[in-house]
């Protein structure tokens, strides 16, 4: 007999030293991760600001929001640039937190937020304008982290006003 042969034979009549997959175990835990990683992405996952614009809003023209994440403490910072938040040095400074929205009469247009560690509150700031270029009103509103985190905001646009409901 071959070396080769022998070897086979005596190795299909040892012991086996491989176990059985520890699959099973692993599978059985797969629904309960599953519901672990469906609450945890719910708190501090993505969110979405879902604009509905009236068919005329802005006198017609384009309405600019800006949607910025910020910290509490910049909270009376944005306050106080008030109406003129647009055209302020703080915009520029806050730029990499911010996402600027453009919307017309009739949108329906939805806008994923990534939440950033540290800003908790969302400030939603509207430029409403006149046709006539001789007024301008903002609009702001501050979110906290429990209103808009995970959840999709609606924006009901009107003409002369922005409406921001509670996340669900």
């Amino acid at each position: 007999m071959s070396s080769m042969l022998r070897r086979r034979r005596s190795l299909a009549g040892a012991p086996s030293t491989r176990r059985a997959p520890a699959s099973l175990p692993v599978l059985a835990l797969l629904p309960v991760l599953a519901l672990l990683a469906a609450f945890s992405t719910g708190c501090a996952g993505s969110a979405s600001v879902s604009f509905h614009c009236d068919p005329r809003i802005n006198d017609g023209l384009l309405l600019t929001v800006d949607l910025v994440q910020i910290a509490d403490a910049e909270v009376p910072q944005i306050k106080q640039a008030g109406d003129q938040w647009f055209y302020s040095d703080l915009r520029r400074q806050l730029e990499p937190r911010t996402k600027t929205v453009a919307v017309t009469g009739g949108c329906a247009k939805e806008v994923p937020i990534e939440p950033r560690k540290g800003y908790d509150v969302l400030a939603v700031i509207a430029d409403y304008k006149s046709a006539g270029g001789d007024t301008s009103r903002g609009s702001i509103q501050f979110l906290g982290k429990g209103e808009w985190r995970g959840k999709t905001l609606r924006v009901q646009v009107h003409d002369t006003v922005l409406v921001v409901e509670k996340g669900r």
